[in-house]
């Protein structure tokens, strides 16, 4: 019990934050029961959306009770405000979904998780023990059928369907032949969205109700699926649908996403039906049975001792072992950092001025370029002696241009300099040994 009155009490989470905070204002203005006091607590009642009627019924009854009862302060009546909210509650008389048979429809407006519920109820009833086969009369919505065949899988029961755009009521027949022929005891039935403000559409869906109920040869149950984050709309709705189809009782979906829990009260006060489920998250065991003290103690925030808060599980303990010393890990032994390379300065060396080249090699190459001197003796008569101070003369008299200086490599070896000085020596003695041949001649 208290993992049930946990889930309902986080479901209602939204709910109570928003009233206690209300409440909570009212005890700091002070503890004493003026009309200060009743008029707040009556405005945090309808703020939550648990409706006039049912708020009035409640003030009135804690009002008789404090004078009666003499009570003290604000705390004491607030002490029987859980009491008193789970009176307004209407009881289930007719035992539905408590093991008998039945055929059940479930309608409302789209959206509000009837086929979701017609599933989880599916599931649940299976789990016990009890035969179920489902009936997909909402053959207009698209992939209802197949959102159905689902939850048929999950709950491994038999499902009846017909072609979209089917009749309705036809499929509600189908299913009931079916039912009995595989002798079921739970007939769940998965009708169409309507709206309530469509005369014609509801008018559609009483012909189903009414098919059904004259087919069936087990008691048949309409219960309306209301989404309770509709608020005072959803009351609205549950007038229309009741008026129409003469409802039986009310699942209420969503009241972990609300902060105005207290519609399912209203509905349940002033339409006089009862609540079989109520729904606080989304998994199969969020879909809980409806208990009006629980409710009550989850909406105001209050709980027994036993189910206040569910023990803590202990933490596991964590084994220290102080033998083990733990070895601080050495440090990085920091790298030297890289000296700088040293710049390399590169020497400039001072290549000496080129010097003008001597003279000798060009008289030289020219004597080197004469082999014809030779030859002057044969083709000429004999040379007579006077013109030999003429050679010597044109010899010497002749100019040799000087050249202008040009570049010398780079780099030049000494032993071509020791060349050029020994070349002159080396061309003279050839000359003079040219003139004695010739003078010998």
């Amino acid at each position: 019990m208290a993992r049930i009155f946990e889930k309902i009490s986080k479901g209602l989470g939204s709910t109570r934050e928003k009233f206690q905070e209300q409440v909570n204002v009212l005890l700091d203005k002070g503890p004493n029961l003026d009309d200060e006091f009743w008029d707040g607590l009556e405005e945090a009642l309808i703020s939550a959306d648990v409706g006039a009627p049912a708020t009035m019924e409640i003030i009135d009854s804690l009002q008789d009770e404090a004078k009666r009862k003499a009570l003290p302060d604000a705390q004491a009546v607030l002490d029987l405000l859980a009491e008193r909210i789970s009176e307004q509650f209407a009881e289930d008389k007719k035992r539905i979904l408590q093991g008998d048979k039945a055929v059940i429809l479930f309608v409302g407006i789209n959206g509000t998780g009837k086929t979701t519920t017609v599933g989880k109820i599916a599931k649940e009833a299976t789990d016990l023990g009890i035969k179920v086969i489902l009936g997909s009369a909402d053959t207009f919505r698209a992939a209802a059928i197949e959102q159905l065949e689902v939850w048929a899988q999950r709950a491994n029961v038999e499902m009846v369907t017909r072609e979209r755009g089917s009749d309705p009521a036809s499929v509600c027949y189908a299913t009931i032949e079916r039912a009995e022929e595989i002798d079921a005891d739970l007939v769940l039935i998965d009708t169409a969205g309507r709206l309530h403000t469509s005369k014609d559409l509801m008018a559609e869906l009483e012909k189903v109700c009414n098919v059904t109920r004259k087919r069936s040869n087990i008691p048949v149950y309409v219960i309306l699926v209301i989404d309770a984050t509709t608020g005072q709309n959803g009351l609205t709705q549950a007038k229309e649908f009741n008026e129409f189809l003469d409802l039986d009782g009310l699942i209420v979906t969503k009241l972990d996403g609300t902060a105005k829990g207290g519609i399912a009260l209203a509905i349940s006060k002033e339409l006089d039906l009862p609540i079989l489920k109520i729904g606080v998250g989304e998994k199969i065991e969020d879909l809980r049975n409806f208990n009006a003290e629980d409710f009550a103690k989850a909406f105001i925030g209050e709980n027994d001792e036993e189910q206040v808060v569910p023990e803590p599980e202990p933490e596991p303990e964590i084994i220290e072992e102080p033998e083990v010393e733990e070895v601080p890990e050495p440090e990085p032994e920091q790298e030297p950092e890289p000296e700088p390379e040293p710049e390399i300065v590169e020497e400039v060396i001072e290549e000496p001025e080129p010097e003008p080249e001597p003279i000798v090699e060009e008289v030289v190459d020219e004597i080197e370029e004469e082999p014809e001197v030779e030859e002057i003796p044969e083709s000429e008569p004999e040379p007579e002696i006077e013109e030999e101070p003429e050679i010597e003369e044109e010899t010497e008299e002749e100019p040799v241009p000087e050249p202008e200086p040009e570049p010398e490599p780079e780099i030049e070896e000494e032993v071509e300099e020791e060349a050029v000085e020994e070349a002159p020596k080396k061309k003279e003695g050839k000359i003079r040994g040219l003139f004695r041949k010739l003078f010998m001649d």
